[in-house]
């Protein structure tokens, strides 16, 4: 590659690099359906033709800006659950899902996808993956002591964890979390008087 191509590259790279941090400005103020590309185009210095040479559409621009921070989320950690309590791990999935909440690329994704309706299922989703190992975490240990519905109760404590720590990517109802909490307590009621 000569210098002139190199040059261009470089310019190029920022241009989009603008771009996509003006639409993630955007997308996490507005939500996909909110956003303008008109005001993208100018908190990113550039027209919007220039946006429309990097980013055919809207629904483009959003795939990459939500891509951009999928691509910033951490390794989660997992130990294994011998030698722990349910408590333990219940404690351990809390306190990872507080370093996440501490993680920008994951507040921005959460953000965005709440504030989205069009163009928010695959990413859902793909958060929802992200999170599953600690589901799986959660659900083996509430099986290990034999506490009914394991599964129900760990994708429940995982969604409360996640509202508490502002990381949801739907909007919750506003009794969910008190419901959450009613299904907890009933469900260690008994674990909780026995320790």
């Amino acid at each position: 590659m000569n210098a002139s191509a190199k040059r261009w590259e470089r310019v190029r790279a920022h241009t989009r690099a603008c771009i996509l941090e003006a639409a993630a400005k955007a997308f996490e103020a507005s939500g996909f359906d909110d956003a303008c590309m008109h005001r993208i185009a100018e908190t990113a210095g550039y027209t919007k033709a220039t946006i429309y040479a990097h980013y055919r559409d809207k629904a483009r621009l959003f795939a990459a800006v939500m891509d951009l921070h999928a691509s910033g989320f951490p390794m989660l950690v997992v130990p294994s659950l011998s030698g722990s309590g349910l408590k333990e791990a219940l404690a351990h999935v809390a306190l990872e899902i507080q370093k996440l909440a501490q993680v920008g690329a994951c507040r921005r994704f959460c953000g965005t996808l709440r504030r989205s309706t069009s163009g928010a299922g695959f990413y859902a989703e793909l958060w929802n993956a992200y999170l599953a190992p600690y589901r799986t975490y959660i659900r083996l240990a509430l099986t290990r002591d034999g506490i009914d519905m394991a599964e129900e109760h760990a994708s429940l404590y995982l969604q409360l964890l996640q509202q508490a720590n502002a990381l949801q990517v739907t909007p919750l109802a506003p009794t969910s979390a008190e419901a959450t909490l009613s299904l907890f307590r009933r469900a260690f009621h008994g674990q909780c008087s026995r320790e």
